[in-house]
């Protein structure tokens, strides 16, 4: 009986740490330290005219003031003066950002604002780890607070796409949001953290995944101070006040379109619900750019004031 009860007991253990082993191992591939779990995919490179474009710009680079660590930003002032700025918040890079250069030559060009892309913490030149937007919403609020008083900017707009977008639904749910913001655009946000690495890991992993998530969470409670399950981008929706565009590729694989439903019916007040046929995630843009253009002027321009 002892002995049986000793096999057992072995079993237990070794299940127990390979479970351990797995969530260390995702939470690090999470925070981007190792590409051991295939949880995400593989960085993508991409290349547009658009980015050969921006390459072309008089960008000048700016430093976030309010923290030790590195946070840096690009600024594209407009072709004329202005007090309009638009927040441009990539996607984290492994699942592509080529919206984001098409996305500056539009606000740059078309709309006549200033364009800013900082980088968030762990990605492009940016010191940190990689947390989904969830401590990146504070650094955006101190962003939106020094551009403000650097640039002469009066009029805000966040747009974030993917991560980027979460980010901005984050950040404009806080009390701490300047009331100069006045749009908010999100594209391809994930709802609630945890839902969606368990999203994830249904369709990336070939077994399941929920304890070693739970494990992965610990860890990162460890070392960023939060559970997977406390981020609800959903939550600090239901907190915004000023009118909120939600943008959707119907046919994402990275985001499932469920969840911007879920943000959509969260937020109180003005909102627009822009679904996109056929685009999956990151592609609504360059799939429908006439259409996305329509849009972004009809929803933005009423609560932009023009000089």
């Amino acid at each position: 009986m002892r002995k049986w009860m000793f096999v057992l007991l072995l079993i237990v253990l070794g299940i127990g740490s390979l479970i351990g082993y797995d969530g260390y191992r995702i939470q690090q591939t999470l925070i981007g330290q190792s590409d051991r779990s295939r949880l995400l995919p593989a960085e993508k490179k991409d290349d547009t005219a658009d980015q050969a474009w921006m390459k072309q710009q008089d960008t000048e680079q700016l430093q976030l003031t309010t923290t030790d660590e590195v946070r840096i930003g690009r600024y594209l002032p407009a072709t004329t003066s202005s007090d309009k700025t638009v927040v441009l918040l990539a996607d984290d890079v492994r699942f592509g950002s080529s919206q984001t250069a098409p996305l500056i030559r539009f606000y740059q060009e078309q709309l006549g604002y200033n364009v800013f892309v900082p980088d968030r913490r762990g990605q492009g030149a940016s010191d940190g780890t990689v947390n989904y937007g969830w401590l990146d919403r504070l650094d955006l609020i101190d962003w939106t607070n020094q551009l403000m008083e650097e640039t002469g900017t009066r009029q805000v707009v966040y747009h974030g796409v993917g991560i980027g977008g979460a980010t901005v639904l984050l950040a404009a749910g806080e009390p701490t949001v300047p009331k100069q913001v006045k749009v908010v655009i999100s594209e391809g946000a994930y709802a609630r953290l945890d839902d969606w690495f368990q999203s994830l890991a249904k369709v990336n992993l070939p077994y399941p995944a929920g304890p070693s998530l739970a494990v992965a969470s610990s860890f990162n409670k460890v070392e960023q101070d939060f559970f997977y399950g406390d981020v609800s981008v959903t939550r600090q929706t239901s907190r915004i006040m000023v009118p909120t565009l939600f943008i959707q590729g119907m046919e994402d694989k990275v985001v499932p379109p469920r969840m911007v439903y879920e943000l959509y019916q969260a937020k109180p007040g003005i909102k627009q619900l822009y679904p996109v046929r056929g685009a999956g995630h990151g592609s609504t843009y360059s799939d429908h750019p006439e259409n996305y253009e329509k849009r972004l002027r009809l929803f933005v321009q009423p609560f932009v004031t023009t000089p």
